[in-house]
């Protein structure tokens, strides 16, 4: 273990360790997540590799992913070709039960109303143990508070963290928690029941 950390130090010293930057919510998701290696993990909206690679290239997993069409899951598989990625609706997913130590997902705080199905599908391919991190994009629930007093927006066109949270407890994870991530982005994450 310890000539890997100090072979990575001395590689990224000399700056030939191959940096990958991840966008807000991603970073949110990768500080958030406790994975080990041989574990293996699932990005529901993977419309890019740096969270798949960000987390291949600090250990050793199998790294899975769903695309939103064939062209583009094949595209993000000629760029990350360790990577397990599929054309599939994150409502169907196409891996067995239990299959995975951690779930992550990416939504905008303006989302269309969801009816937890994917929850209850992410709750389902998740290991006993296993964590489910959502990430959501927008401003802070306060800031959406005070926007609705002073009829800057609508007070439905935003994810409640109150409903995501519920929703998540129905579909079978405990200790659901929501957290302030990043300035922009809000963490909603849970654990599927041992």
């Amino acid at each position: 273990m310890l000539e890997r950390v100090q072979e990575r130090s001395w590689l990224h010293a000399l700056g030939l360790q191959d940096r990958t930057h991840l966008r807000g919510a991603q970073k949110a998701l990768a500080q958030w997540a406790i994975v080990d290696d041989y574990n293996n993990i699932l990005d529901l909206s993977c419309q890019d590799t740096r969270l798949l690679r960000f987390l291949s290239q600090k250990y050793s997993l199998r790294a899975c992913g769903i695309a939103d069409d064939p062209e583009h899951a094949r595209a993000l598989r000629l760029e990350l070709p360790d990577a397990e990625i599929f054309c599939a609706r994150k409502e169907d997913i196409p891996w067995r039960d239990q299959a995975f130590d951690a779930v992550f997902y990416q939504m905008k705080k303006n989302a269309p109303a969801f009816d937890g199905t994917f929850l209850r599908e992410a709750a389902r391919v998740l290991k006993p143990g296993g964590q489910l991190l959502i990430a959501v994009q927008g401003a802070p629930e306060p800031l959406c508070k005070v926007g609705e007093l002073l009829g800057l927006c609508d007070g439905d066109d935003h994810v409640s963290p109150a409903q995501l949270l519920k929703s998540m407890e129905d579909a079978g994870l405990e200790d659901v928690s929501w957290r302030l991530a990043q300035p922009m982005v809000c963490l909603a994450m849970g654990w599927r029941r041992r």
